[in-house]
């Protein structure tokens, strides 16, 4: 081993509340970005995680075991993330989408990039050197991530988060090897940014985040009201739905400018997650004996292609998801008075869009036809279930070239 390495990295992180999206990009130009399901567990001693030496080292990524010391976390214990702590069995912490709790204040947002981070400079050095160091220094050029727009809107829950990413150093102790290797991540506090969710979705929609400043020309568009993201942005209003897992985005913006007197709007607090919360609790009120399934589970479950899939859907999701789509509607039916109904197009996104039925989508199209009565059938833009997961990244990421390209 190596003594130490000195790194600098740029990340931009999307927090779903799902799955944590992470772009990680190092000084010589190389990047990736990985997907991660945004959850941790305690270790209990029993689990059977194996060593590195037995496994794939690009199985890094899938048996991440750390321990965190961090002056914005108040304990430092042991922790299996994303899809190790899946498979240890052990019970896992993940976003509570069901008490509102939100992502700002929460140890989640803290724990899950840190290790990702971690985890991204370890990779670097072995793809770079085949050797692994005892210590990696990181320090973070660039840091981006986004909140929900009533966390974003709310000054002091946006501070708090910020003052804990940058507050002093953290460490990270991967404990995959005979012997740990430490990382200490370093935030810069002038470069440290964060975004509201869905208005990063929208840049996402209009750059390339892969060749920024350029246009987005590629096949999210194929079956788009537009041609490309020039065309798209020069359409004129936009009314943003962002429908996640815990909360649903609602903002009107013209292109990448808020409307003034407007601009970021509302953000409701109840998205797929909890409408499948809601489904769940009915569910084991029905069925005691099968026990209470987590969101989680449920939409597994829900998921499947024979007779209790079929049941958990048509019985006990869809009348959670109408009842959300009536939420929905009408806060969008304020945000069209607000703009005296100039909307030129109404975008849906996030990855609550792949839970709607085609009678969901038949609802908010006839509801917008209504608003906009003058028009012969207000154009309305489903984002493809392949590319909502990445757009708040994708945003992010045009967030990040632009600063980079002006230093």
């Amino acid at each position: 081993m190596k003594n130490t390495k000195n790194l600098v990295m740029a990340v931009a992180n999307d927090s779903g509340n799902g799955f944590s999206k992470t772009y990680t990009q190092f000084e010589d130009g190389t990047n990736s970005t990985t997907v991660t399901p945004s959850l941790y567990a305690n270790v209990s001693g029993k689990e059977t995680i194996p060593e590195l030496g037995r496994i794939d080292l690009g199985e890094l990524d899938n048996n991440m075991d750390v321990m965190i010391k961090s002056p914005a976390l108040k304990t430092a214990s042991e922790l299996l993330v994303g899809k190790a702590a899946v498979n240890s069995g052990n019970a896992v912490t993940a976003y509570n989408v069901e008490a509102n709790t939100g992502k700002a204040e929460t140890d989640i947002t803290i724990i899950i990039p840190l290790v990702k981070i971690a985890y991204a400079a370890l990779n670097h050095v072995l793809d770079q050197e085949k050797n692994i160091p005892n210590t990696i220094n990181v320090q973070l050029a660039y840091y981006l991530t986004c909140l929900p727009i009533s966390e974003f809107n709310n000054k002091k829950k946006r501070d708090a988060l910020r003052k804990k990413l940058i507050k002093g150093k953290h460490i990270v102790l991967i404990k995959n090897f005979s012997r740990d290797v430490k990382i200490t991540i370093s935030l810069d506090a002038d470069n440290t940014y964060i975004y509201p969710e869905g208005i990063a979705a929208q840049i996402g929609l209009i750059y390339s985040a892969n060749n920024f400043p350029n246009y987005r020309n590629d096949d999210v568009y194929t079956n788009a009201p537009y041609k490309n993201g020039q065309d798209y942005y020069n359409s004129g209003n936009t009314l943003l739905i962002d429908i996640g897992d815990g909360t649903t985005d609602v903002s009107i913006i013209n292109a990448t400018r808020p409307l003034k007197g407007i601009g970021v709007n509302i953000s409701l607090n109840q998205g797929v997650g909890t409408a499948a919360a809601a489904a769940s609790d009915q569910l084991q009120i029905d069925y005691p004996q099968l026990g209470h399934y987590t969101r989680s589970v449920f939409l597994e479950h829900a998921a499947m292609k024979n007779q209790e899939g079929k049941t958990l859907r048509e019985k006990y999701l869809t009348p959670q998801i109408n009842l959300l789509i009536r939420a929905i509607e009408t806060e969008v039916e304020k945000e069209f008075r607000k703009a005296n109904n100039d909307i030129s197009t109404v975008v849906v996104l996030g990855g609550g869009v792949n839970l709607l039925t085609s009678q969901n989508k038949k609802a908010v199209q006839s509801l917008l036809d209504s608003l906009n009565p003058l028009a012969d059938h207000q154009r309305i833009w489903w984002i493809d279930s392949e590319y909502n997961q990445l757009l708040n990244l994708d945003g992010l990421r045009v967030f990040l070239a632009q600063k980079s390209n002006k230093k």
